[in-house]
């Protein structure tokens, strides 16, 4: 079963980052647990009005198993319950496709009223 937990662990925000995010620091974050082992890190920062993933990552030997989607959506989902906007810090279609349009600053954002989760999730039956 995959979950979410906020994690004040350094060291283990530390040993994932190390492997994830090579050679960069990591302020406040989310772990994705698999069956309670860590196996994905994502950062984010509250900025005023904002809550902005910076950056979000799966292990190597858990990639192809959907837990990327899984996990972002998931992150999505637990930040609307803010009340705050949601941002992240590229323009691409998997965003549009959640709701998200460009910001004019290199990234893209979205209000909480105006996230949308398509059902063109990854499944295992679908390979």
């Amino acid at each position: 079963m995959l979950t979410l937990e906020y994690c004040e662990d350094e060291k283990l925000k530390a040993a994932l980052a190390g492997e994830l995010f090579p050679g960069e620091g990591v302020g406040s974050a989310v772990v994705l647990l698999s069956g309670g082992v860590p196996c994905g890190l994502a950062e984010y920062a509250l900025q005023g009005e904002i809550v902005r993933i910076k950056k979000l990552g799966v292990l190597k030997g858990e990639r192809g198993k959907g837990y990327g989607d899984f996990f972002t959506r998931a992150l999505i989902f637990k930040f609307m319950q803010s009340g705050l906007d949601i941002a992240v810090d590229c323009v691409s279609d998997y965003f549009a496709n959640l709701g998200f349009t460009p910001d004019g600053k290199g990234g893209m954002r979205v209000s909480p009223d105006r996230v949308v989760f398509p059902s063109q999730c990854h499944r295992e039956d679908k390979k």
